[in-house]
């Protein structure tokens, strides 16, 4: 989808792919969250286990990057447009999840997660039992909830 000054939907999903930029939007966003009185989600999901069943090598193999960024184009169709998706970088992706409230998320990443774990399969042999360990922080959450979605925001944005 083309925006009236000219940028696709493609190049706002590829500017948001760092996870600096990501960190830096998650923080805008809950600003925005707290000013409008809206909930807001955020997932970060870790595939390192599958390392345990790829190759054994030092290097990122060709198959793993692969996985990543098809893993990475599957989560964002199964996502809504709004939603902001991160790149995969150390084996973590994130999903910011406006208007969101935590048993929004945690649906969604249920879904997600049985996606995940299908799609991993065709690429790995992983055990059935496999699935893809996530964080869920959403805003408001709790008396702590904006430090708490700051320092997950803030951790994932650092690395």
């Amino acid at each position: 989808m083309k925006h009236k000054d000219g940028v696709t939907t493609n190049q706002i999903a590829e500017f948001h792919r760092s996870h600096k930029i990501f960190g830096l939007r998650a923080k805008q966003e809950l600003k925005r969250a707290e000013r409008y009185c809206e909930f807001l989600s955020l997932v970060i999901i870790d595939i390192t286990s599958l390392s345990k069943f790829t190759e054994k090598t030092n290097k990122i193999t060709k198959k793993t990057q692969g996985l990543q960024r098809n893993l990475e184009d599957m989560v964002r169709e199964g996502v809504r447009e709004t939603d902001i998706v991160s790149q995969f970088e150390n084996n973590r992706l994130a999903l910011l999840l406006p208007e969101t409230p935590k048993e929004g998320a945690d649906c969604a990443y249920k879904r997600l997660k049985e996606e995940i774990k299908a799609f991993a399969s065709s690429f790995f042999r992983i055990p059935q039992e496999w699935e893809a360990p996530a964080e869920i922080v959403s805003f408001p959450d709790k008396e702590d909830g904006r430090e708490r979605f700051l320092a997950f925001a803030q951790r994932f944005e650092l690395g």
